[in-house]
């Protein structure tokens, strides 16, 4: 139901306004078209698309213009038709699959009738009688049949003109041949019921046409063209005979012009070339904010006439256009961009927007005072150096305790397991990271280089990751943690003496941040 309604609507639409098709001063038409042929006779029928196969076609067509309504025309159309059936009680199991296939050609002279004057969309039906050439070749006949007859053509069909120079046709044309062979079934008393006539054919077409200027315009050859409103169109084809100066310039029919098909003719159209309402004289306004869009900033969206047509989405007095942050309240200093904290560095340039600084930090504090800005300072509450990312420099005497305490540390042999004893310099090494909580630690396990390598770089892997178990126990955070384990590959010492062996075989830790 809704499909019909929107169908009848277009139609409706499209027959409202005026169009320049085929007419007294373009009388001569041509068209070609393409399409599909399909099959009725003696066989069975594949109209309207119920059984393939459906073959392609070509066509064409003369026309001349006589009356807005008529138009003579000579038309004609060439391809292939066949059809396939199966006889399930044939007299000779030979003939149970019986089909055809026929090259013609048909040649036609009639009338077109336009049911609408003048329109760019009208629906029409045409007639017209001619010939037909057929070759066929036929299951049931190893000889070909080729033949000519005569034939009657009828059909309906929709046109709409772009132009007055062009448009489109979609028709159906119905083909009745005076011939009733060249399916290869003669109709015969009491063997065919289901079509007693002669064989024919539909032909559905999509074409294009267009309009040809052609001789002097239709009813003034030779004679004086008047034109008492000297708008440039003869009286006799005149629709609107007084024409005013200021009514200028007129169509085809001498009534003043539409050029954007707004129903406003162009001495009252503001926007002659734009498609647009009444109450606008003829300006489009596209995003309906009552502003004509040669007014309106932002004719693409809606805002109120204070801001001349454009939208300020977040409600700051800036403007869309102007607002680099259209979606966010902020000063017009900022061109509309907030500055949360009010530090004179908006968001978009602040690398601390929730906590007031300085241009020189990049919108951010130096909370200690180490020269290092929070963002950059990775311990912004304790004073640094820059060195350390802001945070504290580790002592020399730090960084002995930690290798005498990594000293300390052993497994079973060829084990991961910490030994007991080793749990004392565990734990100082834990207190020591508790001293410096923001810094990072990595641990590395080493061994030296008797047995295979790999299995080397997997003991000490696993090595690393158990004391990095055993830090995470005693309360250091994970997320300062990395282990990693790299075999024999980096020794401290000669591995050739027992003494270098035992110096290579440890756990390594590093303090960084």
């Amino acid at each position: 139901m809704i499909k019909k309604k929107l169908l009848i609507t277009l139609i409706a639409f499209l027959s409202v306004y005026q169009a320049f098709s085929q007419s007294g001063e373009r009388r001569l038409g041509f068209e070609v078209n393409g399409g599909i042929n399909e099959y009725q006779g003696d066989l069975g029928s594949a109209l309207y698309f119920s059984k393939k196969p459906n073959y392609q076609g070509a066509g064409f067509s003369l026309s001349y213009y006589l009356t807005p309504n008529i138009d003579l025309a000579f038309f004609g159309s060439g391809g292939d038709v066949g059809f396939f059936t199966i006889h399930e009680f044939p007299a000779n199991i030979q003939y149970k699959h019986q089909f055809f296939k026929t090259n013609l050609f048909t040649v036609n002279g009639g009338l077109r009738y336009k049911f609408l004057k003048d329109k760019p969309f009208t629906p029409y039906i045409m007639a017209g009688i001619g010939g037909v050439y057929l070759h066929a070749t036929v299951s049931k006949d190893p000889n070909s049949y080729t033949g000519a007859a005569g034939n009657v053509a009828s059909g309906f069909g929709f046109q709409y003109s772009f132009n007055e120079k062009m448009g489109i046709r979609l028709q159906s044309m119905f083909n009745y041949t005076f011939n009733d062979i060249w399916d290869g079934e003669p109709y015969s008393f009491l063997t065919h019921t289901r079509n007693k006539n002669n064989d024919l054919f539909a032909y559905h077409s999509l074409g294009l046409f267009f309009n040809i200027p052609y001789g002097e315009p239709m009813g003034m050859e030779g004679k004086s063209l008047k034109d008492k409103d000297k708008d440039g169109v003869p009286d006799k084809l005149d629709k609107c005979p007084k024409t005013q100066p200021w009514q200028l310039p007129v169509n085809d029919e001498g009534c003043p012009k539409d050029s954007d098909l707004d129903s406003i003719p162009d001495y009252m159209d503001s926007c002659a070339s734009k498609f647009g309402p009444r109450k606008f004289n003829g300006c489009p306004d596209k995003d309906n904010d009552g502003i004509i869009d040669v007014k309106d900033r932002c004719p693409d969206n809606a805002g109120p006439v204070e801001n001349n047509g454009c939208p300020d989405t977040d409600g700051d007095g800036i403007i869309d256009i102007e607002d680099q942050c259209p979606a966010v309240k902020g000063p017009k200093e900022f061109n509309g961009c907030p500055d949360t904290d009010g530090d004179g560095l908006e968001d978009r340039k602040d690398k601390c927007v929730n906590a007031p600084g300085s241009v020189a930090g990049e919108g951010c504090p130096d909370s200690d005072a180490d020269g290092v800005y929070d963002h950059k300072d990775v311990c912004p509450k304790v004073p640094g150096i820059a060195a350390n990312k802001g945070c504290p420099e580790i002592k020399q005497e730090v960084i002995q305790k930690i290798a005498l305490a990594a000293k300390g540390i052993n497994f079973e042999t060829g084990s991961d397991k910490i030994l007991a004893e080793s749990n004392d310099d565990l734990d100082a090494l834990v207190k020591i990271l508790n001293d410096y909580p923001e810094a990072k630690v990595a641990i590395e396990g080493h061994t030296d280089n008797v047995g295979d390598p790999a299995k080397n770089l997997e003991l000490s892997q696993k090595r690393a990751d158990a004391v990095k178990a055993y830090l995470v126990g005693k309360g250091v955070d994970q997320s300062r943690l990395t282990s990693t384990g790299y075999g024999d590959t980096q020794p401290v010492a000669d591995n050739k003496t027992k003494a270098g062996k035992a110096k290579n075989r440890r756990v390594d830790f590093k303090l960084t941040y």
